[in-house]
């Protein structure tokens, strides 16, 4: 568990100085849109080797519906990517209100668009009910 823990810390080292600036709307055009509940995968399409996997939510601050909060919050997603027989690498992508962050790992753009259900004021979503909807494309260096 310990050397699970000092992976996971390693890849988000290593992944954090890769923040990129937000997606251009062209960008965004030939992004592909994502949908998945956890435990699910799916195939990038402009690269079949490519699979995206969610893995399961991190943190999930964000103000209740139904609740008066002082900060909007922000929810935080686990998710790996595997290029064919390769390791599978784990990232965590945050979103807040108004706010998307891109990724730029292994060629590829990788953003959380959303994550579904919003939270209701005194009852929390079960994890099972998650969706996150992430968008996928070729990173504009490697085109």
């Amino acid at each position: 568990m310990r050397l699970q823990a000092v992976v996971f810390a390693i890849s988000l080292a290593w992944a954090a100085p890769l923040l990129a600036a937000p997606l251009t709307s062209e960008e965004q055009a030939s992004a592909q849109t994502i949908n998945l509940k956890i435990g699910e995968s799916a195939q990038a399409r402009d690269e079949p080797a490519l699979r995206i996997g969610f893995a399961g939510v991190a943190a999930d601050s964000r103000c209740p519906k139904g609740a008066q909060c002082i900060w909007a919050g922000e929810a935080t997603v686990r998710v790996w990517l595997q290029r064919g027989n390769e390791p599978k690498l784990t990232l965590e992508l945050t979103s807040s209100s108004g706010s998307v962050k891109t990724l730029q790992v292994l060629d590829q753009e990788l953003s959380l668009l959303d994550l579904s259900p919003y939270p209701v004021a005194g009852k929390a979503p079960a994890e099972e009910d998650y969706t996150a909807t992430l968008s996928l494309s070729r990173s504009s260096a490697a085109k």
